[in-house]
């Protein structure tokens, strides 16, 4: 009755037990739930602002640049114009001597024909002044029409030259630019790489900590398990003793009314008997009396070793009992303990794979990149080939890597345009 109670009680503990036990589970995933999620929250805003302060640096990079382009082109247009105005001012000067010229010239030529003949002075004078002032008008022509390839000349060199200047800026700008559009690009593929490591990192931990709660509870409930069995043995024990005692206790007044009993039934077989003497009978009662003495020892010495036999077997049992429950508790734990390094090593594995196709798509990644690159430099080189190849024009811009784009325009004359790198 008492170890139906006991066994009672500790189902309803290891119950109770149980519950909290997925009690502490459900809170460690919900822990572990809200701290991946705070974690995934830190990667993304450590990702924007990584970004966003590439970003700003290459916006005022950008306004530098446009800002260097744009006075490169202001001090371009002021040189066009002063180199313009003074060219048309010699050419003033000399378009002036050279009139002057042909003005002393006329005078000379005047002064001839006044030594002329009277008789046809007039009409031969007349026909050589004709003719001298067509020769006056074709030479000036031919003048200012050199004037004009001189100055157009003189101009286009300059224009070629500023263009040169700023094709170099440019292709600096376009350098500095891709060199921080790569460090950009790099400094997110190492972010990438170490929130995968962190990510890992993180659920290794909690994997670990989840197996650590299970095994702590696994020791808990051994522990009570093991509390419960002994005392469920101990209590069978003590009831198999206290029966034991009881049964010790009540033989001798067994013994006693059986003895009884035996006697009376002798004695009234000695009374229906007529075979010996009083004497006789007085000699087989006392002997009777001895055996029954002896039988009521052997009793209780049987009723001893039958106790003995019975403590022991039951002992054996409790202790067959106890270990098969370790033997089970080990093999709970051995299992345990190889869950564990099996869901370590499926979580190192499928972090392994996830880190080769990170690695695996990095490749393309890199490789448009230099792509968008290359691209736009030969982009810009083609939109100032005429300057940057052409003799006597500076050498082409090296496709050295560098780190950003460059948004330029690929029409209008330097004059209009406001900036090619934007």
């Amino acid at each position: 009755m008492f170890s139906f109670l006991y066994r009672k009680q500790d189902l309803r503990e290891l119950k109770l037990l149980q519950k909290q036990e997925n009690k502490q589970v459900t809170d460690l995933l919900y822990k572990n739930h809200l701290a991946l999620e705070a974690k995934e929250r830190k990667f993304d805003a450590d990702s924007t602002a990584l970004k966003k302060g590439y970003d700003q640096d290459l916006d005022v990079m950008t306004k530098q640049h446009k800002q260097q382009i744009e006075k490169a082109e202001q001090i371009q247009q002021n040189d066009m114009k002063n180199a313009a105005k003074k060219l048309r001012t010699e050419q003033e000067k000399e378009l002036k001597m050279f009139r002057e010229k042909q003005k002393q010239e006329m005078k000379l030529l005047k002064q001839e024909l006044d030594l002329l003949p009277r008789d046809n002075r007039k009409e031969k004078a007349q026909q050589i002044r004709e003719t001298r002032q067509i020769e006056m008008e074709e030479k000036e022509r031919l003048f200012m029409e050199n004037q004009s390839e001189r100055m157009e000349k003189h101009m286009r060199l300059l224009a070629d030259q500023h263009r040169q200047k700023i094709a170099m800026m440019e292709g600096q700008c376009l350098q500095q630019k891709q060199q921080m559009y790569r460090t950009r690009e790099a400094s997110i593929w190492e972010m990438e790489r170490t929130q995968l490591q962190e990510r890992h990192q993180l659920m290794k931990t909690q994997l670990k900590d989840m197996f650590f709660v299970k095994r702590h509870q696994m020791l808990a409930r051994h522990q009570k398990e093991m509390e419960n069995q002994l005392r469920y043995n101990q209590t069978k024990e003590d009831e198999m003793q206290n029966r034991h005692a009881m049964e010790k206790r009540r033989l001798p007044k067994i013994l006693k009314s059986e003895a009884k009993t035996r006697a009376n039934m002798f004695k009234q077989s000695l009374r229906l008997s007529t075979i010996g003497t009083p004497d006789d009978d007085k000699f087989k009662i006392k002997q009777f009396e001895e055996s029954e003495k002896k039988r009521m020892k052997s009793e209780q010495m049987n009723q001893e070793n039958k106790h003995r036999r019975q403590l022991k077997a039951l002992q054996d049992k409790n202790e067959a009992a106890i270990k098969e429950l370790e033997q089970l508790q080990g093999e709970k734990r051995k299992m345990l303990m190889e869950q564990e390094t099996q869901k370590i090593k499926e979580l190192e594995d499928q972090f392994a794979v996830d880190m080769n196709q990170w690695k695996a798509l990095l490749i393309p990644r890199k490789q448009a990149l230099e792509e968008n690159f290359q691209r736009e430099t030969q982009e810009q080189q083609s939109f100032y080939a005429d300057v940057v190849s052409g003799e006597g024009g500076i050498p082409a811009m090296p496709n050295i890597r560098s780190s950003a784009s460059s948004i330029r325009s690929k029409g209008g004359t330097i004059n209009s345009r406001q900036s090619t790198v934007i």
